[in-house]
């Protein structure tokens, strides 16, 4: 009888010692996620602000004629909003 009480008391134990390391490598799962996360994000916020420059506060010396300074922004394209709405207009009008 003793030795099914200590076959049992070795189940439980190894039972325990199961959770434990699923419990460990659901931490360090999580860990990992979160490095992960946070990496990306800092790298996402650098590539964002690589165009964005230091207004001049030095208002003396403004030349009136100089143009903003800006970065290079890839794929910005300025449309005219006269024309997208005078294609609307035609479009809607065509369909009545």
């Amino acid at each position: 009888m003793t030795r099914s009480i200590k076959i049992k008391e070795n189940c439980d134990r190894m039972k325990i010692r199961v959770k434990l390391w699923l419990t460990i490598f659901l931490f360090l799962m999580m860990l990992l996620a979160s490095v992960a996360s946070s990496y990306i994000g800092y790298f996402m916020g650098s590539q964002a602000l690589k165009v964005v420059t230091q207004p001049d506060i030095n208002s003396d010396n403004q030349d009136p004629n100089q143009k903003p300074l800006g970065g290079e922004h890839k794929g910005l394209e300025i449309i005219k909003e006269e024309e997208i709405l005078q294609q609307v207009s035609e479009v809607m009008n065509q369909n009545k």
